[in-house]
């Protein structure tokens, strides 16, 4: 198995940190059988809530937790650099890594977590993803689940599966990586 088929599990999740559409409890349920075994029980919990919701509640939930409360919004750049300048050069940086692996970054931001999620997926090489995903995105998903105001909230169990992940892969950030506010 190659490096990259090792972080399928990130194209499995990216789509569910995106606006909830009629397809959304399928991608929870496909992205249950193929995650690691340690986010499942997350994931588990997780389909559990939004099975029975109607879209419009999912929706509205998804709006409430990320794109009305900037302190849980999704572009993980923010939480990192906030408006600083490095933001930009962020941005830039990735921009160009989602064009060297050919990654559509859809309408979002290059640093949107579902893109972020499918550049990791896409990169080939273990040492490459391993530092994205050490350096950046771990920091920044452990940031956004901590500013969660209700912390037992269907999409803290989303963001708690995907930090399982990225645990598992071995992406925990080293205490030396974390970049600090």
């Amino acid at each position: 198995m190659s490096e990259s088929q090792n972080r399928q599990w990130c194209l499995l999740l990216a789509p569910l940190f995106e606006y909830p559409d009629a397809a959304y409890v399928e991608h929870v349920r496909f992205a249950l059988a193929g995650c690691p075994p340690t986010a499942r029980d997350q994931l588990t919990r997780f389909l559990a809530e939004v099975a029975s919701l109607p879209l419009a509640a999912l929706e509205e939930s998804f709006i409430q937790a990320f794109d009305l409360n900037p302190d849980c919004a999704l572009d993980i750049g923010w939480h990192l650099f906030g408006e600083d300048y490095a933001r930009g050069e962020f941005l830039i940086k990735l921009k160009g890594e989602h064009r060297r692996y050919g990654v559509d970054e859809r309408s979002e931001l290059p640093d949107h977590l579902p893109a972020v999620l499918r550049l990791l997926a896409a990169m080939s090489g273990e040492e490459e993803a391993g530092r994205l995903a050490r350096q950046f995105l771990a920091p920044a998903v452990s940031k956004i689940r901590s500013n969660f105001k209700e912390p037992v909230q269907p999409l803290a169990c989303l963001l708690d599966s995907l930090a399982a992940c990225l645990v598992d892969a071995g992406y925990s950030p080293a205490a030396e990586e974390v970049l600090h506010e």
